[in-house]
C-alpha cells in the first residue's frame, strides 16, 4: 500500500504552493531596505525555495574517455624489443667513451 502524500500529483500540489509562497514573499521583500538583516533573511529564504522548485533531472553516467589502441613497439622509440629481452647494442662502452684495451692486446 502507499503512504498518501507521497505520489506525483501530490508533489505538484505541493510545489505549486510552494510558488505561491515563494510569490508571497517576493511581494513583501521591498518592505525592507538591501542590507537589513530581515532583507538578508529573506533573501535567503527565496534561495532555499527556489531550490526545491527547481526540476532535477538525474546526470547521466559518466563515460570514461576512449583511449586510442597503441601501436605496436610504443614506447620503444617505435622499435619492437628483441627476443632476448636485452635492448639492441647492450653490452659495449658508451657512443665517445675511451675503447680500453684492444682485443688481442696486453694489460
Amino acid at each position: 500500500m502507499v503512504s498518501p502524500g507521497t505520489g506525483a500529483g501530490m508533489q505538484a500540489r505541493g510545489k505549486q504552493q510552494i510558488g505561491k509562497v515563494i510569490d508571497m514573499l517576493m511581494e513583501v521583500g521591498p518592505a525592507f531596505p538591501n542590507g537589513t538583516p530581515e532583507f538578508g533573511t529573506l533573501a535567503r529564504v527565496i534561495s532555499m525555495l527556489n531550490g526545491l522548485m527547481k526540476k532535477s533531472t538525474p546526470e547521466a553516467p559518466k563515460q570514461p574517455l576512449p583511449v586510442p589502441p597503441t601501436p605496436p613497439g610504443a614506447g620503444l622509440g617505435g622499435l619492437p624489443s628483441p627476443a632476448g629481452g636485452m635492448p639492441p647494442g647492450g653490452g659495449g662502452p658508451p657512443l665517445g667513451a675511451p675503447g680500453g684495451i684492444a682485443p688481442g692486446g696486453e694489460a
